[in-house]
């Protein structure tokens, strides 16, 4: 049997973290009080301020970002997905759910996407680009925008990426491309009260997705 560095009994193990924990947490306290607590501050007025981590740019990394992001142009960016679009064909996957049929407004399909994306939501979204209603973008989410035609679109992108030679800089392709996206639910439940560091102390779920 191979030894572990734990304590094996239960309510051993539960004491000695118990114990350590108000330890720290004492240390902790009195560091606040005497406000000694490394690049933090708590008070009863603020709360917790914790000081900002410091770039660790070299300057000469710097001036090279600042020369490579001159040379890229400004455009939109429904305008560069339209681009990539022309590549991959990647919006050829967002089919209608009963007639299979393409998405008649290509723009119209990126900015659905968008508010997605960005986690932007379908009101604000229309709210932020003239021409553009929330009925519109709804219709196009229910009739096109589903798991599938996300996991096609997807998968078309990444096999893009996979054939061009400077992904081979970023390994084989065995490792996973995941992101998360927070939705916004209606109302109150048992988490009431949790306050995410991202998202905030408003009532939503997270979705995690990945393709490996």
């Amino acid at each position: 049997m191979v030894p572990l560095a734990v304590p094996t009994d239960c309510d051993q193990y539960l004491h000695e973290r118990l114990t350590l924990l108000e330890s720290q947490l004492a240390k902790a306290n009195l560091m606040a009080l005497a406000n000694e607590l490394p690049d933090a501050i708590i008070t009863t007025a603020t709360g917790l301020k914790i000081t900002p981590l410091d770039a660790a740019v070299p300057k000469e990394a710097q001036a090279l970002i600042d020369q490579s992001a001159a040379l890229l142009p400004h455009v939109k960016i429904t305008e560069l997905l339209m681009e990539v679009d022309g590549w991959t064909g990647f919006t050829d996957h967002f089919t209608h759910l009963k007639t299979d049929d393409l998405a008649k407004d290509k723009t119209l399909l990126m900015t659905t996407l968008l508010a997605d994306g960005i986690n932007l939501g379908l009101s604000k979204m229309a709210e932020s680009c003239p021409g553009t209603t929330y009925t519109k973008l709804a219709w196009l989410q229910a009739w096109h925008i589903r798991d599938e035609t996300y996991n096609a679109a997807l998968a078309n992108l990444v096999n893009t990426q996979f054939e061009q030679p400077f992904a081979d800089h970023w390994g084989d392709g065995t490792t996973s491309s995941s992101d998360g996206q927070n939705f916004r639910v209606g109302s109150k439940g048992q988490s009431t009260g949790h306050v995410n560091p991202k998202y905030g102390s408003e009532p939503g779920r997270t979705f995690y997705t990945h393709i490996l």
